[in-house]
C-alpha cells in the first residue's frame, strides 16, 4: 500500500468539489471529510483516490453526500469490484446513477452502534449494484455451499414476496373503501365485513401507501 502525502485540495478540485468547514452546511458539490480523503490517498494511492471521488461527484445525486462514511464505503466497492471497473469502467458509472445513495444511508443508520455504518452501507450498495451491473461482480466468486444456501432460500423469499403483494392488494382496497365512508362506518364495516382486526388493516393500508409512494 502507498503511503505519501496527498495535495486534497487539488485532487477535489479537478473534480469541482468544494472543501467547506466543519461548521458549514453540507451542499451539493460540496464535503469537509478531509482527514477522510487524504487517509484513502495515502493508503490506496491517488488513482484509487480520484475513482473513488468520481464514482461520487460525477454520477446522479450522488455529489451531496462525501461523508467520510460514504468515501470508505466507495473505497471499499472500488477495491472489491477492480475487474469489473478496469473491464467497463462506464458501467460502473451507469450502474452509480441508478444508486439511491441518500435513501440507503438514512436506513443503514437504524443499525448505527450495532453495525459500522460503513460496512452496512458498503452492503446495501453493493446488492443494488449487482442489480444494476448486467451481472457484473465483485473480484470473489461465492462458493457452491453458499449458493446452495442461496437457492433454497429464494423458495421461501417468493412465498414471503407473494404474501407481500397481496397485503398490499388488500390495503389499496380498504383504502378504497375507507376513503368512500365516514370513519365510524368504515369501522363498522372492517369489523363485521371484512374479517381484519383494525390492527392488521392499518398495516395494509400502510403497505399500500408505501407502495404507492
Amino acid at each position: 500500500m502507498e503511503n505519501h502525502v496527498i495535495d486534497v485540495h487539488a485532487i477535489c478540485a479537478e473534480f469541482d468539489i468544494e472543501i467547506v468547514g466543519s461548521s458549514e452546511r453540507v451542499k451539493a458539490g460540496q464535503t469537509r471529510a478531509v482527514a477522510t480523503i487524504a487517509r484513502i490517498g495515502q493508503t490506496f494511492g491517488e488513482g484509487h483516490l480520484r475513482l473513488v471521488l468520481s464514482t461520487l461527484a460525477e454520477t446522479k445525486g450522488n455529489d451531496w453526500v462525501m461523508t467520510e462514511v460514504t468515501l470508505w464505503a466507495v473505497s471499499d466497492l472500488v477495491r472489491s469490484c477492480s475487474e469489473w471497473i478496469e473491464d467497463d469502467v462506464s458501467s460502473w458509472f451507469e450502474a452509480w446513477d441508478r444508486i439511491p445513495l441518500g435513501y440507503l444511508m438514512w436506513n443503514c443508520r437504524e443499525l448505527s452502534g450495532i453495525v459500522k455504518q460503513r460496512h452496512a452501507l458498503a452492503g446495501a450498495i453493493y446488492t443494488m449494484l449487482l442489480v444494476y451491473s448486467e451481472n457484473r461482480k465483485a473480484n470473489r466468486n461465492p462458493d457452491y455451499d453458499f449458493l446452495r444456501r442461496v437457492l433454497s432460500a429464494e423458495g421461501a423469499m417468493g412465498k414471503r414476496h407473494q404474501e407481500k403483494q397481496h397485503a398490499i392488494e388488500a390495503g389499496k382496497t380498504l383504502l378504497e373503501v375507507k376513503s368512500s365512508l365516514p370513519d365510524r362506518e368504515f369501522r363498522n364495516w372492517l369489523r363485521e365485513k371484512s374479517g381484519l382486526s383494525g390492527s392488521r388493516a392499518r398495516r395494509y393500508m400502510e403497505m399500500a401507501r408505501q407502495d404507492v409512494a
